[in-house]
């Protein structure tokens, strides 16, 4: 028996309920917290001051101000508006406390749904909450998010609130939390009434509430925050496309960048001039010849082809190089900076890094990535990398099947390697 509440019609009986609850407590080996307790007189609405009851363990004082009851402000009714101010205060502190944490991009998200909206969710099915304060807590969440790096101003709002199996990052708003709360108890409410007369009037005495919006366009529909999605679902593995948002384990502000770069939210040239309309010249600031988007900027750059380009070129077909070694018992470069030896080879197998291959007919690309040579089973398997950009995944495709004729060098599946990462 916790946080036990008496009501009566006046004070006399007050007072008795008080010693009844006393004389069971005692009979039970349970106490008075008297330090807790307190006693409220109220006569057509107001409150009166009395002396309080006496007891043998000590006196139980009238209430001075207000008191908690289950967490929530009480006096003469609810104190709605302290409750809300409490809640909400406590619910930014602990987004602070979660934002401050060296917690990666995902256990953010689930710390903040799991450890500060409950704050929130408590109260929001007993007290009303007005929208505007709702929508001012969820404004102040963003902004929190944003001065910690967790979320790009310009990134979409949908899809910061969309769960994170839907490609997104999961973040439960605190209007889902509210709504979520009092439908709850609507539900609840209706579901007992038949049985329950309080609840029964309770439902009688219900203002009606207004019907929801229905939802609008999904951050996918959208003409910019979308266009990404748009382009590799037909030409790429969506699932495996958006396995970093849960297996990764990346930085909130890596989370953020990379969602801003997909949404077309970064502050190229191409976004300045054709969105917010603050510059006349959309090409490329380093080659000049295209506009300078996103896409441009990871895949398209001439300028940037040479280094920065073939580094990642290099980076990927590394990793499939390694795996191959250690596949076949070679020495593994030390680190994945470390430029491979043009050859490398044992008893069993030949493996060639970025070597000019001799071949009977004419071949323009004949220096492929990695060839490998199985001695035992007088194979050769041709690797050649490339990073396109997602949207241009078929295209090269197409490029790359009839740069080594089948007739000239036969290719052969590789063997299933270890996952790189």
């Amino acid at each position: 028996m916790d946080d036990i509440k008496l009501y009566a019609k006046n004070e006399r009986d007050i007072d008795s309920l008080i010693h009844l609850t006393r004389f069971y407590s005692k009979d039970i080996g349970m106490s008075f917290g008297l330090d807790k307790c307190g006693r409220m007189i109220c006569r057509r609405g107001k409150v009166i001051a009395t002396d309080g009851v006496e007891l043998p363990e000590g006196d139980i004082t009238d209430v001075q101000d207000s008191y908690k009851y289950l967490g929530i402000p009480q006096a003469n009714g609810n104190h709605e508006e302290a409750a809300r101010r409490s809640a909400t205060a406590k619910y930014l502190q602990r987004l602070r406390q979660v934002l401050k944490s060296q917690l990666n991009g995902k256990h953010k998200i689930q710390a903040i749904n799991t450890y500060a909206l409950p704050v929130i969710r408590y109260p929001a099915g007993i007290i009303p909450w007005p929208l505007e304060e709702i929508q001012a807590t969820d404004i102040k969440t963003r902004k929190l998010l944003t001065m910690h790096g967790g979320f790009h101003p310009k990134s979409s709002v949908l899809r910061l609130y969309t769960k994170r199996k839907e490609r997104s990052r999961g973040l439960v708003s605190v209007r889902t939390t509210v709504q979520e709360e009092t439908t709850s108890f609507q539900e609840y409410i209706k579901k007992m009434a038949p049985t329950d007369p309080l609840l029964s009037e309770c439902l009688r005495q219900q203002k009606p509430t207004k019907e929801e919006e229905p939802e609008g366009l999904s951050w996918k529909d959208k003409p910019m925050h979308g266009m990404y999605h748009r382009q590799i679902e037909e030409v790429a593995d969506i699932e495996k496309t958006y396995q970093w948002l849960t297996k990764a384990g990346l930085k909130d502000s890596t989370e953020a960048l990379i969602m801003a770069a997909q949404e077309q939210a970064l502050s190229t040239r191409a976004i300045e001039a054709r969105v917010y309309h603050t510059r006349q010249d959309p090409r490329c600031r380093l080659c000049g010849d295209a506009p300078e988007t996103v896409q441009h900027i990871t895949a398209g750059c001439k300028m940037l082809a040479g280094k920065a380009y073939m580094e990642r070129h290099n980076q990927v077909a590394g990793i499939v190089y390694r795996n191959i070694c250690t596949e076949y018992g070679l020495e593994v470069p030390g680190t994945r900076w470390e430029t491979p030896p043009k050859v490398v080879e044992n008893e069993q197998t030949k493996i060639l890094w970025d070597f000019q291959i001799q071949t009977d007919k004419m071949v323009v690309a004949n220096q492929p990535d990695i060839v490998v040579v199985d001695k035992h089973r007088k194979t050769v398997v041709v690797i050649d990398v490339a990073i396109p950009s997602d949207s241009n995944i078929k295209k090269n495709t197409n490029v790359y099947l009839p740069v080594f004729p089948v007739s000239t060098l036969p290719v052969y599946d590789l063997p299933v390697l270890p996952d790189p990462w």
